[in-house]
């Protein structure tokens, strides 16, 4: 007996998303009761969906087929090829049974009456229905060893679905506006209707179906709130969402006005102009708080004169959580001159000593704080001397710089090493 369970009775839907351009669906429908051996036809899957991927939990299956190569020409004739048709004589109007000798390229007919063959009939050509039906969509077509419940749950892997979040930041001095979106793009061959929506962040490696499988397996396990599971990261949109087959949708992801950000100017030897950063916190005091995936943030800027947005840069992010800082270079501050140089290296005793010296000139109109950032090579150092408050960060040496206005900033400090310590080297 032949029975089909058609997208109508999905009782659930469920899509996470993979940033390297898969997806994992969970496709739940409610089924009447089957007997052993009966052909059952699941209606509606991706036409990318990866064979060797499917999972069926509610039924046992003996056989499995995917039909995905569909009503093209070809494919008809190829179903039809030994099968009678008929063909409606264009002059008489009558039918006429044929039996289909072959399918490509010359189309070859037998008269089932006089046995006479025919090449590239004319004519109406009526293909009656056979066993199994037409597949007008991609269908997974079983044969029932068992049944374990009153709905089937299919999962499997498919292509064709991708997502990228974007980023927009609008900055009002230290203060700033920020609007988050996902951009989803479905070519996979089969809608999405009410549907969980989870977002993977994390490269999995596909070099076989078992780690397909694998990563299969571990979606299945996925909890129902945003986490860290393995090496890889997972957001669960709040809302289900609709998603048509062929269709680019923008979701909105978050939105927060008057947010509290620091503006920050690094230097380091090698630049003449320090790196403009923006640094804010992801927390829900700050009118944020929930993991931001990684994407790309636009920055814009209001201009003090006309209160015009003005663009001042765009910058990547990996995967945030909630309490973490977010970190972004906007470009280099041209009204501030930076000259670094070393300015002495000697030794003494058991140590090496080196001087540097940074000149910092601001003539942006107000006063900024800077951060000098060097890094310092070696692990055995410490600051000898300086003119400014220091701290030392694994292989980097940090201090805050006020720098006023027209004013030509000074800061001198002493690298000490530690050269007398000796390395035993093990054998």
């Amino acid at each position: 007996m032949l029975n089909r369970i058609p997208k109508s009775e999905t009782t659930a839907c469920s899509l996470t998303v993979y940033n390297d351009g898969f997806a994992l669906v969970k496709d739940t429908r409610s089924i009447p009761q089957f007997a052993e051996d009966d052909e059952v036809h699941f209606v509606g899957v991706a036409k990318k969906l990866k064979p060797d991927s499917i999972i069926v939990e509610g039924l046992d299956v003996s056989e499995l087929v995917y039909e995905y190569d569909l009503m093209d020409e070809l494919r008809i004739y190829e179903r039809y090829l030994g099968r009678q048709l008929i063909i409606k004589d264009p002059y008489t109007k009558q039918d006429r049974a044929y039996m289909l000798l072959r399918a490509s390229g010359p189309i070859v007919i037998q008269d089932v009456e006089t046995k006479e063959i025919t090449l590239n009939p004319k004519g109406e050509l009526r293909f009656p229905e056979i066993d199994g039906g037409n597949h007008v969509e991609p269908t997974l077509v079983w044969k029932v060893a068992g049944q374990r419940g009153e709905e089937v749950c299919v999962s499997y892997l498919t292509g064709g679905v991708t997502w990228e979040a974007d980023y927009v930041i609008s900055m009002h001095g230290d203060r700033f506006d920020l609007s988050g979106w996902l951009s989803m793009k479905n070519y996979s061959g089969v809608s999405f209707n009410d549907a969980k929506l989870r977002l993977i962040s994390g490269k999995l490696s596909k070099a076989g179906n078992e780690n397909e499988e694998k990563s299969a397996e571990l979606s299945r396990r996925e909890k129902q709130k945003t986490e860290a599971f393995s090496d890889f990261q997972t957001y669960t949109f709040p809302r289900d969402i609709d998603l048509e087959d062929r269709q680019q949708k923008q979701l909105r992801l978050l939105s927060s006005t008057n947010s509290k950000a620091r503006i920050i100017y690094e230097i380091n030897e090698q630049t003449s102009n320090p790196d403009i950063f923006i640094e804010f916190d992801n927390t829900a005091e700050n009118g944020l708080g929930i993991p931001l995936p990684a994407g790309v943030f636009k920055m814009y800027r209001t201009n003090p004169d006309d209160a015009s947005a003005e663009f001042i840069g765009e910058y990547a992010i990996k995967h945030t959580e909630v309490g973490e800082k977010v970190r972004l270079k906007s470009g280099e501050a041209c009204d501030i001159k930076v000259t670094a140089k070393k300015s002495g290296k000697f030794k003494e005793g058991g140590f090496e000593y080196t001087e540097y010296e940074y000149s910092i000139c601001n003539t942006k109109g107000t006063p900024v704080e800077a951060v000098i950032r060097q890094q310092v090579p070696g692990h055995l150092w410490t600051v000898d001397e300086s003119t400014h408050e220091w701290q030392k960060k694994r292989d980097k040496i940090l201090l805050p710089v006020h720098v006023p206005v027209n004013v030509e900033e000074k800061v001198k400090f002493t690298i000490r090493h530690d050269r007398s310590a000796r390395r035993t080297i093990g054998f």
